[in-house]
């Protein structure tokens, strides 16, 4: 008898385009098309047929050195396909979110000074800070310091950031 893991039946990737696997879910979530530039994560459930569902979707842009996560969403359809088994596995493990987080964070984490989002949504907070974001004293505003980096440096970035706008 094999237990159930995570890793049996979901799993997190880098995509090179959104269009083709993405752009469905997205302009359900958000009402227009996905982010036609790079990075695309993609999480993926396999069902016990062993077909593939997109489960959830983040984007990342790079900005100068820090990368900005958003468009980040889950597909509720998909995650009531699970058993309750998996779902209560996926559950314990943070959830889609989180999943892909921790591995947006993991892939890119040598190639930036810090991670920003830009987070309104009061669960999406939740998992957010579950994940290592703290919040900023700008509303909406997260940043995951994955590095050190003196105050100074975390202002001068987080002042930067919050110049653009919503993202």
């Amino acid at each position: 008898m094999t237990s159930l893991t995570i890793k049996s039946f979901f799993s997190v990737a880098e995509i090179d385009s959104s269009e083709f696997m993405v752009s469905q879910l997205f302009k359900r979530k958000f009402g227009h098309t996905s982010p036609d530039f790079p990075r695309h994560f993609a999480a993926f459930y396999r069902d016990s047929a062993g077909a593939l569902h997109l489960a959830g979707y983040s984007h990342m842009r790079r900005f100068d050195e820090v990368y900005l996560s958003g468009g980040s969403c889950s597909d509720g359809e998909v995650i009531r396909l699970m058993s309750p088994e998996e779902r209560a596995i996926l559950h314990s493990n943070g959830g889609v979110w989180f999943q892909i987080l921790k591995y947006k964070f993991a892939k890119l984490g040598s190639e930036c000074e810090a991670f920003f989002g830009h987070c309104g949504d009061a669960r999406a907070m939740v998992v957010a800070l579950q994940a290592g974001f703290v919040q900023l004293n700008y509303r909406y505003l997260i940043a995951h310091w994955h590095k050190p980096l003196s105050e100074q440096r975390k202002e001068f970035l987080t002042e930067k950031v919050n110049g653009i706008g919503p993202f």
